[in-house]
């Protein structure tokens, strides 16, 4: 496998490397003035800060405060954001005393609302801090990687945010910077972390391209490099084909080492269960997970919110749409998997009209990850198969065909049953398979414990206040058909008398 597009990795051994680049700090430090050392930090403060562990790098830019390095020098700023200080801005270059980094407080900033999981707050500052940056140069690196470490810290970001195609974006152009061997582990993360976004929510062969172009960058001796090797064994167990290959590889992943991707690591541990239909040890998983001190804000971002929408799905899962319904409450309303999970439980709940406006209103930029395109015509169809629209759920069959690329046995695998028998007779070229559905089709399809559409219609009447002669009536039906049907909403909803059916439906949202 070659190098990815644009980049050149040099494996002469006698290439300057991190270690190299630590080693003549080390040395400078020792000068017996602090000046060597701070003009060195000026021109390799990425590398000296990925190359030197964080306990000693704090030691050895004490030392030189001490010294007297100034606190608005690089040395100065770096040593202050270690301890958790202000950082006194601007910083200046110690050799022309002229101001650098302009975009240091913004990313301070959104560094540290990241790492306390306020990703609303991270990400206003990533916005500011993007619109602040200096351009990169078409041909050549004039700020020592800086430029390629703002693209992947503020893809990490967005990624966390939930702002998933975004975070491609940013992952993107970490690509395009001019090369940076010495920096390379910074592109494995970027590779890495879109492996990630395109295993869970986009394009599989997408995934595994990037995976590829990952595994072809060498490791380097920084001390991220655990923490990218994590991303790309989670990204391996997302695109694993049964849950026991799945399990394994994250069986073998270090906790420590998962840092800011754990989200990603929750989804893989519930796909994986999901893959054999274990709904009960996901969500036993998961409640585990979910009792951790995680860095997060409930409800905010893709971090406070993947935990309540993989649990309200496998509720779904396990006909407990009551459950579904108090888990997704959790959820940010603005992720697309929040939206899908929302037109799920309109479905359980017999109500597929709300769930095809649900569907039908997801915000354009939610849409272009592939397999959310996947999941929304999985939706659309069981919704219009459900109200008896056969036509236009083949319309929808046939626009999820060609819209999504080459439409593979895995995309099949997220329709419910009911419209893949439904395709298989009536939509020429949908693949066929044998294997079960996927945890999603599972949440979406209708189960016995469902409200039909009629039921939803008794619901509204009964809470009108209406007679059973005035309801009958109006359904143009016998009362005897009539007591069958309160028969059935009764039991699917649990209650045994009228007045605790129309609190249930309202409490669910249904009426």
């Amino acid at each position: 496998m070659g190098d990815p597009v644009g980049v050149t990795v040099r494996r002469d051994e006698r290439y300057r490397q991190l270690n190299d680049v630590v080693r003549e700090f080390e040395d400078a430090c020792a000068e017996p003035s602090v000046v060597p050392a701070l003009e060195f930090f000026d021109l390799h403060a990425l590398e000296i800060w990925f190359g030197t562990p964080p306990n000693r790098l704090r030691e050895v830019l004490s030392d030189l405060v001490k010294r007297g390095a100034p606190p608005r020098s690089i040395v100065g700023g770096v040593y202050a954001f270690l301890l958790g200080d202000p950082i006194e801005t601007p910083l200046l270059a110690t050799r022309l005393g002229d101001a650098v980094l302009p975009e240091t407080e913004m990313f301070v900033r959104m560094f540290e609302h990241r790492l306390g999981g306020r990703l609303r707050e991270a990400s206003a500052a990533a916005e500011e801090l993007s619109r602040a940056r200096v351009d990169l140069h078409a041909m050549f690196d004039r700020r020592g990687g800086w430029n390629l470490f703002l693209s992947t810290q503020l893809g990490t970001t967005a990624m966390l945010a939930g702002d998933l195609t975004q975070a491609l974006v940013y992952f993107t152009e970490a690509r395009l910077h001019p090369p940076a061997p010495i920096l390379r582990f910074l592109l494995r993360e970027a590779l890495a972390k879109s492996a990630l976004i395109e295993a869970s929510e986009g394009d599989l062969a997408h995934a595994r391209e990037h995976l590829d172009a990952a595994r072809a960058i060498p490791d380097s001796t920084s001390w991220t490099e655990p923490g990218v090797a994590a991303a790309i064994a989670v990204a391996e167990a997302l695109l694993a084909e049964d849950g026991d290959s799945a399990n394994a590889i994250l069986a073998d992943i270090p906790a420590a080492q998962l840092g800011e991707i754990w989200p990603f690591y929750a989804v893989a541990v519930n796909r994986a269960y999901g893959n054999v239909q274990n709904y009960v040890a996901a969500d036993r998983r998961l409640g585990l997970l979910d009792s951790m001190a995680l860095p997060r804000t409930p409800g905010d971002g893709y971090s406070g919110s993947i935990i309540p929408i993989l649990r309200a799905s496998n509720a779904l899962c396990l006909d407990n749409p009551r459950a579904a319904e108090q888990f997704i409450a959790l959820a940010d309303p603005a992720l697309a998997r929040t939206q899908l999970v929302r037109a799920q439980l309109s479905l359980s709940t017999g109500q597929p009209r709300r769930a095809l406006q649900q569907v039908l209103e997801m915000p354009e930029e939610n849409r272009e990850l592939r397999q959310v395109g996947v999941w929304r015509h999985a939706l659309l169809a069981a919704a219009h198969l459900q109200l008896d629209q056969p036509a236009e759920c083949e319309t929808v069959l046939q626009r999820a065909l060609a819209s999504v690329g080459e439409f593979t046995e895995q995309d099949v695998r997220q329709f419910e049953d009911g419209v893949r028998t439904f395709a298989a007779q009536r939509i020429e070229g949908w693949p066929a398979t044998q294997r079960r559905g996927s945890s999603f089709a599972r949440a979406s399809a209708a189960t016995g414990k469902n409200l039909t559409e009629r039921e939803v219609q008794v619901l509204q009447l009964l809470t009108s206040g209406r007679s059973r002669d005035e309801i009958a009536a109006a359904l143009f039906i016998s009362v005897n058909t009539l007591k069958t049907q309160l028969r059935s909403v009764y039991r699917k909803l649990g209650v045994s008398q009228r007045s605790a059916a129309v609190l249930e439906a309202q409490r669910r949202g249904i009426v």
